[in-house]
């Protein structure tokens, strides 16, 4: 009891930046340890395996160093996916969901930490939009189990409750882990099975905020959707056109592959249908393109965010205007805080995804496109693969899960949390004009 004591007037003591940081490492650590035991694992694997297949079910990455069914015993991949889970919907939003069922009052610190994770909108209620993030998840992760299962068993295949199970949260949670080694090539001509996952991939990567500013509309309790959910859909419906036209251009394939590719990778899902290392340079490059970009905010997928890229094009056309201290978009004022907030976002994933591929360019002997491929998905937090993942040096490997980690939990947030200076104002700050 005193332990316990101890540990929640920690977490209480720490900024909210710090929180979202140390609890995912956290549970990346437990991860490890649990899927380490031997009966986790078909074969011996190595520590660095071991760990970077943590970090990418916890990160909801789904690069791994080898195919998991090979690797890991059913328990190894009961361990995987419930870090998956409790990746995609944030580590302390099932235990706040726990404290609003008691009827408990929920902690200041974990209502501030829970705003910070997910950058709620002011107009929404904290404790309202906890209990639907749970509702929300687990009916599409059981409407998708259901459909997977009624589809696997008409195609005879093994396990078939199981496999839908486990493909329904790993696709929901923008994961992209399979328990298939060709990820999910076999279906790659079923339409319906193709619809089934890149429905639930846009339910996963659209984010928490969209359905729940539906449903207060649907109840009364707003007139219209906020900016945040009407910019949310356009950029995610525009991304979807602009990289499907592009893809299959250049490809000169089927529609539904290319629909199927480019939802994988903007949604941050990393499955393929494809043998993604036989695309030619364009349709590799839109892919990269739309995995930098990623998904949502308050969602499960990776990348910059719809939203910030949004506030980047309204800087650009607020200068372009004429007027830089005015950034509107769809003729509406970003707040001068969401605007730095997203070029500093931007800037700083721009540097560690610089940073990574030197990395690997400098210790390992894959192309260059190869390279920044795989440190793109990773920092998006992907999982697409041009294949090279298994063959990386121990080293390259470290940078990755560091990648990885670093894509969950946001550079800027991991920088807000052991950088952010609490006494800021006492500084003497000098005004100086600066030509840019």
């Amino acid at each position: 009891m005193l332990v316990k004591k101890k540990l929640l007037k920690f977490d209480r003591n720490k900024k909210p930046f710090k929180s979202i940081a140390t609890g995912f490492l956290f549970y990346i650590i437990i991860g490890v340890l649990l899927i380490s035991l031997p009966f986790a694992q078909k074969i011996p694997v190595s520590f660095v395996d071991n760990l970077f297949n943590v970090v990418s079910a916890m990160s909801t990455t789904g690069l791994t160093t080898g195919s998991i069914s090979e690797l890991y015993t059913p328990f190894g991949k009961l361990i995987l996916l419930g870090l998956i889970q409790l990746g995609a919907i944030g580590y302390m939003t099932l235990t706040s969901f726990l404290i609003l069922s008691r009827k408990d009052k929920m902690p200041t610190h974990r209502v501030k930490v829970l705003s910070a994770e997910f950058s709620i909108p002011q107009e929404f209620n904290i404790k309202q939009f906890i209990k639907n993030i749970i509702i929300y998840t687990f009916s599409v992760e059981l409407i998708g189990t259901l459909l997977l299962y009624w589809q696997f068993s008409l195609l005879g295949l093994e396990k078939p409750l199981w496999s839908a199970f486990f493909h329904s949260i790993s696709t929901f949670a923008t994961a992209g882990f399979s328990i298939y080694s060709d990820s999910l090539m076999r279906f790659q001509d079923n339409t319906f099975i193709n619809i089934i996952f890149i429905t639930l991939m846009y339910a996963g990567s659209i984010g928490f905020i969209v359905p729940m500013d539906v449903y207060r509309k649907l109840k009364g309790e707003s007139k219209n959707i906020t900016l945040t959910s009407r910019i949310i859909i356009i950029i995610t419906a525009l991304v979807a056109f602009i990289g499907v036209s592009v893809y299959a251009i250049d490809t000169q394939g089927h529609l539904l592959h290319a629909f199927f590719q480019v939802a994988s990778a903007s949604t941050t899902a990393g499955y393929n249908t494809v043998d993604l290392a036989k695309l030619p340079n364009a349709a590799i490059f839109i892919l990269i393109f739309v995995m930098i970009i990623g998904a949502s905010p308050a969602g499960t997928g990776g990348g910059i965010k719809t939203t910030t890229l949004s506030a980047l094009l309204g800087v650009i056309g607020s200068v372009l205007r004429g007027h830089p201290e005015k950034i509107t978009f769809f003729n509406h004022e970003i707040p001068s805080n969401r605007v730095m907030t997203a070029v500093a976002t931007s800037t700083l994933y721009v540097l560690v995804l610089t940073a990574a591929t030197l990395m690997l360019c400098l210790f390992d002997s894959h192309t260059f496109i190869e390279s920044l491929f795989e440190t793109t998905s990773a920092l998006g937090t992907v999982g697409l693969s041009l294949g090279i993942t298994p063959d990386l040096s121990n080293f390259s490997k470290i940078v990755l899960v560091l990648t990885m980690y670093l894509g969950r939990v946001g550079p800027l947030t991991l920088g807000l949390a052991f950088f952010k200076s609490s006494n800021f104002n006492n500084h003497i700050i000098k005004k100086t004009d600066l030509a840019v």
